[in-house]
């Protein structure tokens, strides 16, 4: 019978003999301190810091010539890089310049039928000229040239969208409108465009008025008059707004709240002002009935300061805005199936 009451000793030569049986000669604390003694060992021994290779702003500049650049393994990269620094130091003719190298380089090898040929001279097989067409198109236009920035645009949706920029920035505000309504007939729930439609025509009845177009928002809270320029741009706006309100936004991430409260407001802002102002979208609506008989007069064009603008491009816009958000969304979803 066991005695309970009896404390078991331990014997310490038996406990050894126990550990050294079961001793697989492998200690993880023992690895471990070895691992960081190492270490220690080797790093006083170097007895320096990493130090980055490239720790200075624009490191990617260089002096070699852009075809042999573009040849080597991170050549397109860097360049791209430097064509982007130089764009946003506002050194558009350098940001020009090297973009149109860079699409030059692409359609000049591009048209290699030789596969080897092509490999030779284009060994990245660079083929897309996109994103390089739109920054030399934002640079010349930078620097005034306005023939070039749009001959520097593609016909992609993206590209009608800049080129209603372009064309807006130039003063060519029929082609500008014209471009929008291209691009959103492809893609008609973008309340942007919608906003960038609204602030062309009011550039343009600035413009035919020959007001002041530095600071738009203050001439339009000081001088607003009633005509159809101003209506059509309090139309846009309107919908703008009514699609914006309708997208989706993820209000709870901070600086998405922040964007929409602030594009809110700036809509909310630019429609009161032109309301106060006396403009009446009611009577420019009115004019649906009539444009779908044809029977208001051409010169409604010239009276308004809209030349270059066609009834067409009136019309598109009134029907648009007249149709429901939710309808649109049905209307873009059937013309997405039809692209398929």
């Amino acid at each position: 019978m066991v005695d309970s009451n009896h404390e078991i000793q331990s014997d310490p030569v038996n406990d050894e003999l126990f550990l050294d049986f079961f001793n697989f000669d492998f200690n993880f604390e023992d690895q471990d301190k070895k691992k960081r003694k190492k270490i220690i060992n080797e790093t006083s021994q170097n007895n320096f810091e990493y130090i980055p290779k490239h720790d200075y702003d624009g490191w990617f500049h260089t002096f070699i010539p852009v075809p042999t650049l573009l040849r080597s393994k991170e050549g397109p990269s860097q360049l791209k890089q430097s064509i982007e620094h130089l764009y946003f130091h506002r050194k558009f003719e350098e940001s020009l310049r090297l973009s149109l190298e860079f699409i030059e380089f692409i359609e000049k090898y591009n048209g290699h039928s030789n596969e080897k040929e092509f490999e030779l001279h284009n060994p990245n097989k660079l083929n897309n000229t996109r994103e390089m067409l739109e920054i030399a198109s934002r640079s010349a236009l930078q620097l005034g040239d306005v023939k070039l920035a749009v001959n520097c645009i593609s016909n992609e949706p993206g590209h009608m969208q800049l080129r209603g920029i372009v064309y807006a920035k130039g003063g060519h505000y029929a082609d500008s409108i014209y471009w929008y309504i291209k691009y959103l007939q492809v893609r008609n729930n973008d309340y942007k465009i919608w906003k960038e439609m609204g602030h062309t025509f009011l550039y343009c009845y600035c413009h035919s008025a020959q007001l002041d177009t530095a600071n738009i928002m203050k001439t339009i809270q000081e001088i607003s008059h009633n005509t159809l320029t101003m209506q059509l741009a309090l139309i846009c706006i309107n919908h703008a707004y009514r699609l914006m309100l309708k997208t989706s936004w993820a209000t709870s991430i901070s600086y998405i709240n922040s964007r929409f409260a602030r594009e809110k407001q700036e809509i909310e802002d630019l429609s009161s002002y032109l309301e106060k102002g006396g403009v009446n979208v009611e009577e420019t609506m009115s004019l649906l009935d009539n444009l779908k008989e044809n029977r208001t007069k051409e010169n409604i064009i010239a009276e308004n300061g809209l030349e270059g603008f066609d009834l067409e491009m009136i019309r598109w816009i009134l029907v648009e805005s007249k149709i429901s958000v939710y309808e649109m969304y049905l209307v873009d979803q059937e013309r997405l199936a039809k692209d398929l």
